[in-house]
């Protein structure tokens, strides 16, 4: 619908009635920005609009009568020549002020007109023509729980479960006898996701390794989104240019000292070592219970952490709490797997270390 130069562009039409908040958003910018609303004026309107405000102030010129009149009489003449000669010095003070004015409410240019009635046209095509193609093409991008995610989550639950009807129709699992107290395993060993637990209980005070360890872990997981606030690339693996080396230099580096920390304590021992210095040193506090399983193993898993600190800020220098949190992730997990991974192949008879293929990992009834 087209619009009448005095018309407010802000007024709601009837072409817009049934369209949604969004769209009616759209046209109001669209007819403001086509009327000029918000904008700075353009130096050749400013010029035109003080040259035509200048043009109508100026007093008109006297006739040749009235100039003969006065030159009979020379009293009148005076105050006319200083009115002219003033004109000229006081024509641009007076112009300046007045091209800043506006030349009246809801006068438009003819181009602005134009845009407006463009504009105003668009709006009511579109509202005739259903949904704005923006709002279409949002609409398609969107992706809803139901049906999308919800029927993709129902068929892997299915093909799940009949993988694993198909896998215990193949794989004979038979249960174990009961449980006879005169009679323990040997080795006993946890379920495979809690055999990391039970690889920390076998270095360190079972408080320690059990509840105070596993629960700072968490912890420190759960505040990780207080601490990396950044919602850039979030719900990416490797969002920073320097994820990927951090991540594999953590990796390699984590499960080396994992791993000859487990040697160390299988062939030489906390507990024999500070009996050694003991005896050396005649202190028998370095054998107790504190020293041994809660001193001693909170600094061996302190120490790896700090020295990978200043190996990563030495060698990598991290950008922000991203890269930081991505480290200390990875280290998590890695030790995670690695604990599970002896616990389960390299664990055998007595909790000790042996080869997978060795005749004392066969399990004794």
């Amino acid at each position: 619908m087209a619009t009448n130069g005095n018309s407010n562009p802000l007024d709601r039409t009837p072409d817009m009635e049934g369209l949604s908040a969004a769209d009616r958003a759209r046209i109001y910018k669209e007819r403001a920005a086509a009327a000029g609303i918000g904008r700075a004026p353009s130096p050749e309107a400013g010029g035109a609009e003080a040259a035509s405000a200048a043009a109508a102030e100026k007093p008109a010129a006297p006739r040749p009568g009235a100039d003969g009149a006065g030159r009979g009489n020379g009293a009148p003449a005076r105050p006319a020549a200083a009115a002219a000669g003033a004109g000229p010095a006081a024509g641009p003070a007076a112009a300046a002020p007045t091209a800043t004015k506006p030349s009246g409410a809801g006068a438009l240019t003819p181009e602005q007109r134009e845009r407006l009635a463009a504009a105003t046209q668009r709006g009511s095509a579109q509202a005739a023509g259903g949904t704005a193609p923006a709002v279409a093409e949002q609409q398609q991008r969107l992706v809803y729980v139901w049906p999308h995610l919800v029927t993709i989550e129902l068929l892997s639950a299915m093909l799940m479960m009949l993988s694993m009807f198909v896998i215990g129709y193949i794989l004979q699992a038979p249960l174990e006898a009961h449980a006879n107290a005169d009679r323990t395993p040997n080795p006993s060993k946890a379920p495979w996701y809690f055999l990391n637990l039970q690889e920390l209980l076998l270095h360190m005070h079972p408080a320690l390794a059990g509840v105070l360890v596993p629960s700072g872990a968490l912890a420190l997981i759960a505040i990780i989104p207080y601490i990396d606030r950044n919602t850039r690339d979030v719900g990416k693996w490797f969002g920073t240019p320097k994820a990927v080396p951090i991540f594999w230099f953590t990796t390699w580096y984590t499960t080396i000292v994992l791993i000859l920390e487990i040697m160390f304590d299988e062939y030489v021992g906390v507990k024999p070592m500070m009996a050694r210095i003991a005896e050396l040193t005649r202190i028998d506090f370095f054998r107790s219970g504190l020293i041994v399983d809660i001193v001693v193993p909170l600094f061996l898993m302190t120490l790896p952490i700090v020295i990978l600190v200043g190996l990563l800020q030495r060698i990598y220098k991290p950008d922000g709490a991203r890269d930081w949190m991505i480290a200390f992730f990875t280290g998590f997990l890695v030790v995670y797997v690695v604990l599970t991974i002896f616990g389960t192949f390299f664990r055998g008879q007595g909790m000790h270390l042996y080869w997978p293929w060795d005749q004392s990992m066969i399990r004794i009834e």
